[in-house]
Formats: C-alpha cells, sequence, structure tokens
C-alpha cells in the first residue's frame, strides 16, 4: 500500500515537472525577436493639394489633379511598409498557445520574469533588447532555433518579447488592428522594459497605416523623448515622425524632422528625405530650396525609379512659380518620358500612371501658354483630350490659349465644350471673351 502511495505521489509530481519544461520550451523556441526591418524605400499615402499657379488657380476646380506624391498600386514611388513574412501553420500555433500560457498561467509568467535572465547576464548592453532585422536571420538559423531552443545558451523569451513579435507579425501583414492590440499589451503591462519603449515607435507606425496620425504622432513624441537618440532607430524614428506631420502637413515640423535624419548619410531612406523636404519647402512657399532638394534627390536616385519622375514633375511646378517656365518644360518633357515607359510596361495599364501623364500634359501646357507659346500649348492640350475625351479642364485650357492665339472661334467653340462638359468657370470666360 505505501509503494502505491509513493508511485501515485512520484508520477504527479513528474506530470508537474514535464508540464512546467512544456512550457518553457515553447517559450525558448520564440526566442527569434524580430520587430521591424527599416523601410527599404519610402512612402505613406498621402494627398495634400498644391497651390496652382495663376492658370491653374482659375480653372483647375473640377480637376482629378492632386499632385500626390505616392500612390498605394505603384511600387517603384517610394512607401513605407514592413517586408513581409509568412508564417507557418505550426509557428502560428506556437504564437497562440504562447499567449495562452502567458494570459492563464500567472505563476510560470512570474517564474520566467523572476529567473529568465541568469546573473553574470544581468549588467546587460543597453542595445541588448533592441529588435534585430528580419533579414539578418536566415530560415536555416531559424530552423536551428527551433529545434536547438533550450539547449542555447540564451536567456528565455519574455512575455512582453512574445506580445511584440505578436504584433510584428501582424504588422506586416498590414493587419493594424490586431498589432495595436499586442503594443497596447506591452504599453499596459511591462513598463520597466525597452520593449515597452519600442512598442510605441511600431504602435505609431501600425496607427499611420489607419491613417490615425494625430495618434501616431502622439506614439512618436512620446518614442522620441524616451529615446533621446539613445538606440538605432533614432533617424528612423524622426523619419516616421516626419512622415506623419507631412500628412498632417505640419509643413514646418516635418521639415525639422528630415532636416534631422540628413545628418544620417547611412540611413536606408536618406535620399527621401530630400524628396519629401522639397514638397515641404514648396508649400511653405520656400521654391528654390524645394527646387535644389529636388535637385538632390535626382542626383542620389539617379533617374532609374517612378520617384524620378514624381521629382521632375515637382521641380518643374516650382520652377514655373520662380518663372523658370522653360526649365519647367524641359523638366516636364523628362517626367512624360519616363511616366510614358512606366504605364506602358505596368501590368493592366497601371491608371496612376495614366493619370499622372494626363497631369503633366496639363502643367506643360500651362507652361508653354507663360510663354505665350500658344501652339505648343494646344498640342499637349489636344494630347490629353485623345487620352481622355470628357475632359473638360483640358478644352478649357485650350480655349483660353486659341483665344491667346488670335483664333476667337475656335477658342469660344472650346469654351463652350468646356461649359457642356461641366466646367461652370468656362462661362465665365465665354462672357469675358466671347462676345
Amino acid at each position: 500500500m505505501k509503494f502505491l502511495i509513493r508511485l501515485f505521489l512520484l508520477t504527479g509530481l513528474f506530470i508537474c515537472v514535464q508540464q512546467n519544461t512544456n512550457a518553457q520550451d515553447i517559450f525558448t523556441k520564440f526566442h527569434e525577436r524580430i520587430i521591424a526591418q527599416k523601410p527599404k524605400s519610402e512612402q505613406l499615402i498621402s494627398n495634400p493639394k498644391l497651390k496652382k499657379n495663376k492658370w491653374v488657380g482659375k480653372v483647375l476646380n473640377e480637376s482629378t489633379v492632386d499632385y500626390s506624391s505616392v500612390s498605394d498600386s505603384n511600387p517603384s514611388i517610394p512607401f513605407d511598409t514592413i517586408p513581409k513574412k509568412r508564417l507557418s501553420e505550426r509557428k502560428r500555433e506556437l504564437f497562440s498557445d504562447s499567449i495562452k500560457i502567458i494570459n492563464n498561467n500567472s505563476d510560470i509568467t512570474n517564474l520566467f520574469i523572476q529567473d529568465s535572465i541568469p546573473k553574470k547576464k544581468k549588467k546587460k548592453k543597453s542595445e541588448e533588447l533592441n529588435f534585430k532585422s528580419d533579414s539578418t536571420i536566415t530560415q536555416q538559423e531559424f530552423n536551428n532555433d527551433k529545434t536547438s531552443g533550450s539547449q542555447k545558451d540564451t536567456m528565455p523569451v519574455l512575455p512582453q518579447v512574445i506580445y511584440m513579435d505578436s504584433a510584428y507579425e501582424f504588422l506586416s501583414e498590414n493587419k493594424f488592428i490586431e498589432a495595436i492590440t499586442y503594443y497596447d499589451k506591452v504599453i499596459g503591462n511591462f513598463p520597466a522594459t525597452e520593449e515597452y519603449k519600442f512598442a510605441f515607435l511600431w504602435r505609431a507606425k501600425a496607427r499611420s497605416g489607419l491613417e490615425d496620425f494625430a495618434g501616431a504622432l502622439h506614439d512618436l513624441d512620446i518614442f522620441i523623448s524616451m529615446d533621446n537618440c539613445g538606440s538605432n532607430w533614432c533617424s528612423e524614428s524622426y523619419y516616421q515622425r516626419g512622415l506623419v506631420n507631412f500628412n498632417l502637413q505640419n509643413f514646418q515640423n516635418s521639415i525639422t524632422d528630415f532636416s534631422k535624419v540628413l545628418n544620417d548619410t547611412a540611413y536606408s531612406n536618406f535620399k527621401y528625405c530630400y524628396f519629401y523636404r522639397a514638397f515641404c519647402m514648396g508649400e511653405s512657399e520656400k521654391y528654390i530650396q524645394a527646387v535644389q532638394d529636388y535637385t538632390k534627390f535626382l542626383n542620389l536616385d539617379k533617374f532609374k525609379s517612378v520617384s524620378s519622375a514624381e521629382a521632375l514633375y515637382y521641380r518643374g511646378f516650382y520652377k514655373v512659380k520662380l518663372n523658370d517656365n522653360r526649365g519647367a518644360i524641359s523638366d516636364y518633357d523628362m517626367a512624360i518620358e519616363m511616366y510614358s515607359g512606366a504605364y506602358e510596361s505596368s501590368k493592366e495599364k497601371n491608371q496612376t500612371y495614366f493619370q499622372k501623364l494626363i497631369d503633366t500634359y496639363i502643367t506643360r501646357g500651362l507652361a508653354y501658354a507663360e510663354i505665350k507659346k500658344w501652339d505648343d500649348a494646344i498640342i499637349n492640350y489636344n494630347t490629353v483630350i485623345k487620352m481622355k475625351p470628357d475632359y473638360a479642364t483640358a478644352f478649357h485650357l485650350k480655349g483660353l490659349a486659341e483665344i491667346g492665339k488670335g483664333d476667337l472661334d475656335a477658342g469660344c467653340l472650346d469654351l463652350s465644350r468646356a461649359g457642356e462638359l461641366g466646367s461652370i468657370d468656362a462661362y465665365d470666360d465665354i462672357k469675358l471673351h466671347c462676345k
């Protein structure tokens, strides 16, 4: 009888030990602490309006020209994202199991919080808990980590790190709401950790993905004040805040943030700081600085991407503001060539490039009109009419150019056509010129 009682007790003890061992193995398998990769190229989606020159302001009320600097459907134009990394079903199961352990077993959680860091490792470097780039971990290293986990001389992964890893996976798949949920857990429960600080940085990115730019700005302000450029993510944080201010049209603040990043020539998005700062300069009516910044971007991009076409388009636009119409026409020529190539080579004829072509033909026509080269202006407007026959703005501008040339009858007929297509302002010009 005593033997049976002892056997029962030993069996129960073995089961408890085995359960704790299994739980620790699950935590150890999550030692791959990836939180985010610096974006390879830059941009958040935005549609701020440029101030039009005197011709555009008069006739483009119904125009689809939005002068946006980026497009979600155009991968060549810079945009911010975290490279996507698909999870295996098994890895998702491990995430789920680990989070259940964290939420349901406070004893195990406390055990890992208290005992996970060996005494000899408590004095760690300040950057030890920073999150490594996805690109630095190979598939083989990940497989080795899954099979040898607990045998490595590394500390088991802490609960807040599992939350951060989970948030990263959602963020990498643009599941912003789910990512924010896990960042909230870190911020709400682990205030004395490095993960707490970095949760603000990456929650800001998730909020930007939801176009909650005010919330993103709040988070970035907190991260920057806590980090004080003490980590490798200093430039990234100012760059992200510059983009957020850009979207909020806080152009002066955006200029300040991008200027700080330009002190770090090794930063991956260095050249795009010139791209964005140039636009902010232009919106602040600092046209010369805008032209200079676009030139610096073009020298770095070397006219190899559609972003260069964007830079040429904007540089031409601001040259017109400086009455440098011939210089603007030269920029528009190159932009049209690049947009045409992008449009022809794109899958299913990308409509973003198509609209950009229309915009550039219109603005090149305006530049020709400014220097009274009426025939050249009319050629550009006719090109747009062939591309988009119901475009009232093109008929309106063509009518004004024909009147400027001295062909009153043709001009008034085109103004009438613009009115038929919906241009209310066309009738004001008919009253003025077509008596």
